[in-house]
């Protein structure tokens, strides 16, 4: 075949759908080792998927002979067929392996052979879309355009997947649409046999995911954070974008308190176990209409609230399995508004599973699937009590994660809201673990009243604490003698600690201590230490769950800090890793192939570097920017699966936009070439420094209203950024034809740097500065383009 008969349409089809394929790829894998492994692994996904992308670029441009136009839709149809048959291997090998820290000599092979089994797909897909963009005839912002498109599509495709199909089945039919790629790559290069071989193996995948999809007993994971899961008493299934959701039978056990007094007994009740991505619990206690039967849960410190305020209107942020409501009702509050991210455990109290729990039925309670914040922020209705206990994947940072998406209820502008929402004497109770989250929480509180004007934050506060709780109480005004002699008296009659009370000095130090604060910037002044920041956390820097320094890695600390922030250096140490990771990786394709071009003389093509600056440069600067607005927007959006498929889809999709009319531009040209640098650095560093009045109240709009303001921010800043791209390689073309599959790789390399390196930047200093340094990297392109537009001597 030459390269006149390449068929272009169905090629860009084959392009389209392969690229859709790895986006989705890549979300869920990520899904599935959040249930497979703790959350930190993650990254693993993101690193070893952009690894494996990479290699297979450097793998195009080291065999280059294989993608001539003559060959080209031929070689990436039979890699495209690799990648198909690649997914349901990897998807059997991450399900086999078990991650068990037992010891230094077996963790580490099978954490190498886990990271291989992840990248393995993603090397042949890395030589499909290398070779597309590099060696294709067709101009390269068209295909760069479709290339786009095909990812923007992958974002919203996967919760469908996931519903629809579960975990393993999803991935399963992600091997079909690589199969159907295959067929594309066929057809365009009118070869028969590939076709019929393609549309073989899409069969088989289908039949292979609608199998495992009808039953529970396919192809599901045997190992879970470490341990074997036992599958016998699984009543119910059900995975989401953000989770997946077992049930158990009912039977009869004592009923687990999460913040138990000690003068409590055990009481024995029917109840189901729901469990959340194989590790979070919260019980189902089926008593139907008898709350009676409910009042042990009178002995949980998270309960306390009620003792002060026992009616009145409640909202309460993350019903799981409804204990905390059934608490209310047995108080006496009505109405009773439980806001619940989740819409699986909603689906489940709705569900005949649940229905004994006796919640959905009751006319005073109202079920709403939303986030809690949203929520709020849309509808001024006035609670007695805003209750939030335990809400929020806290496993997820102890483990070695920072999952950008989680921590918005737990910043001062949430905090500010919350208070905002009560009616006059109302209350604001959160629990968290009792560890090093308790003085963050009181500094959130503190922060939160000083904003609001109160001149003395310590008479709104109160603090109890049972166990590994405690549980804050804030009132919208002062707490009165009367409400601090009842919870005397309530940890009194069930063995909670008062740890704090206006009345009295706190029990801890670092509470004291914070309680002491005059001003906010003291308050900021007490927070700040040598190994931790305890700072209030605000939607500038919402990582609640992470208190360390990352300059704490390297100071020696006592064994009493290191016992309660240990989780917490295991996920900065993570970042670390993933980031010198990232740095061999840089190494192995920039430095070692740059020494192979070397001039005889041993200079440096001076071109040469400036291309892979100019490559590497952009993928930095676009993780750094996505990364950025994906946890701006997931605040206005309200749902973390919103943010990732609004936000992903809009700007990945208008990035093809640009791409696309980039070939009708001279952006290769002068003064255009300098010109569109110092336009996307300035349109980035707008966005960072003019947030507040660009989304100050879009918050509390309606959901297609917050929708279209991200699609417009997002579908703005999309297609500016798309021409980077093509436009380099426009630039590159005529001087480096060769080296065009390893730019690409190199762009790929640059986002394995800063997926790691964004997280360190936002953790330090911010999401303003993040995308501040998004908006100064893609102005340093001016200096690598002016390398590659001086004429050769």
């Amino acid at each position: 075949m030459s390269s006149e008969r390449l068929r272009a349409r169905p090629f860009l089809w084959g392009l389209f759908v392969v690229s859709a394929s790895v986006l989705a790829l890549e979300v869920l894998d990520t899904r599935l080792l959040s249930v497979l492994t703790w959350y930190s692994l993650a990254f693993l996904v993101i690193a070893m998927g952009l690894f494996g992308l990479t290699a297979g670029a450097v793998s195009v441009y080291l065999r280059s002979a294989d993608y001539d136009a003559d060959r080209l839709a031929s070689s990436l149809a039979k890699d495209a067929l690799w990648m198909s048959l690649a997914v349901p291997a990897s998807y059997v090998l991450l399900l086999i392996v078990p991650l068990r820290a037992e010891s230094v000599a077996t963790v580490v092979p099978l954490f190498v052979f886990f990271a291989g089994a992840i990248a393995l797909p993603f090397y042949p897909a890395g030589k499909v879309v290398a070779a597309a963009l590099t060696r294709s005839p067709l101009p390269v912002g068209r295909v760069y355009a479709v290339d786009l498109l095909g990812a923007a599509l992958g974002a919203p495709l996967c919760p469908l997947l996931l519903e629809r199909l579960g975990g393993g089945s999803a991935i399963l039919a992600v091997g079909a649409l690589a199969a159907l790629g295959s067929y594309c790559f066929a057809r365009a290069a009118d070869d028969s046999r590939a076709a019929r071989t393609a549309l073989i193996v899409l069969a088989g995948s289908v039949a292979l995911s609608a199998g495992n999809a009808a039953t529970t007993r396919g192809l599901v994971p045997l190992w879970v954070k470490g341990r074997a899961e036992a599958r016998d008493d699984i009543v119910l299934e059900r995975w989401n974008s953000h989770s997946r959701v077992m049930v158990t039978r009912a039977v009869e056990l004592p009923a687990a308190l999460w913040g138990k007094g000690e003068r409590c007994g055990p009481r024995v009740v029917l109840q189901r176990g729901v469990e959340i991505d194989a590790h979070a619990a919260t019980p189902l206690y089926l008593v139907g209409n008898d709350l009676e039967a409910l009042r042990f849960v009178e002995c949980d410190v998270t309960n306390a609230v009620h003792r002060i305020r026992p009616d009145g209107a409640i909202a309460i942020i993350g019903v799981g399995g409804s204990r905390d409501i059934q608490a209310a009702l047995l108080a006496g509050h009505a109405p009773v508004v439980g806001i619940e991210l989740n819409r699986a455990l909603l689906d489940l109290l709705k569900s005949d599973l649940g229905k004994d729990t006796g919640i959905a039925s009751r006319p005073e309670v109202r079920l709403i699937h939303d986030e809690a914040r949203s929520q709020l922020a849309r509808h001024p209705e006035k609670y007695r009590v805003i209750q939030a206990s335990l809400i929020d994947t806290w496993a997820a940072t102890g483990a070695g994660a920072h999952a950008l998406g989680e921590n918005g209820l737990y910043t001062v502008e949430a905090f500010r809201l919350f208070l905002e929402r009560l009616e006059p004497g109302g209350v604001l109770t959160v629990s968290r673990w009792a560890s090093i989250e308790t003085p963050r929480m009181v500094a959130l509180a503190v922060a939160a009243l000083y904003e609001r004007g109160v001149q003395s934050p310590r008479e709104h506060i109160a603090l109890l604490a049972a166990g590994p709780v405690a549980t804050l109480l804030v009132g919208r005004d002062p707490l009165t003698p009367d409400d601090i002699a009842k919870l005397g008296a309530l940890a009194g009659e069930k063995g909670f600690l008062v740890a704090a009370s206006p009345d009295r000095e706190a029990v801890q130090k670092p509470v004291e201590h914070i309680l002491g604060a005059v001003s906010r910037a003291d308050l900021d002044r007490r927070t700040l230490t040598r190994a931790l920041d305890v700072r209030p956390t605000t939607d500038d820097r919402p990582f609640f769950f992470n208190v360390v320094r990352v300059a704490a890695m390297t100071q020696a600390l006592s064994p009493e800090l290191l016992g309660l922030i240990e989780g917490n250096l295991l996920a900065t140490r993570t970042l670390g890793l993933a980031l010198f990771a990232s740095l061999v990786l840089v190494v192995v394709a920039i430095a070692l192939p740059l020494r192979r071009r070397a001039r005889p003389e041993g200079r440096i093509d001076r071109r040469l570097v400036a291309a892979l600056c100019y490559f590497a440069l952009i993928g930095v600067g676009f993780m750094l920017a996505e990364i950025a607005l994906l946890q701006r927007l997931s605040l206005v959006l309200g749902h973390p699966s919103y943010s990732l498929m609004v936000v992903l889809a809009s700007l990945i999709s208008a990035m093809g936009v640009g791409s696309f009319f980039s070939d009708r531009l001279p952006l290769d040209e002068k003064p255009w070439c300098y010109l569109y640098p110092v336009v996307l650095a300035m349109l980035l560093g707008a966005v960072a420094l003019g947030w507040e009045k660009l989304a100050g109240g879009v918050a509390a709009a309606s959901t297609p209203t917050r929708i279209g303001f991200a699609v417009g921010l997002c579908g703005v800043v999309g297609v500016a950024l798309g021409s980077a791209f093509p436009a380099g390689m426009r630039l590159v073309k005529k001087s480096h034809q060769s080296e065009t599959p390893w730019f690409w790789g190199i762009n790929g390399v640059g986002s394995v740097l800063s997926s790691s390196l964004a997280i360190l930047l936002a953790l330090s200093y911010g999401l303003t500065t993040l995308l501040c340094v998004a908006a100064a990297l893609y102005l340093l392109l001016v200096p690598a383009v002016a390398v590659l537009v001086r004429s050769e001597a």
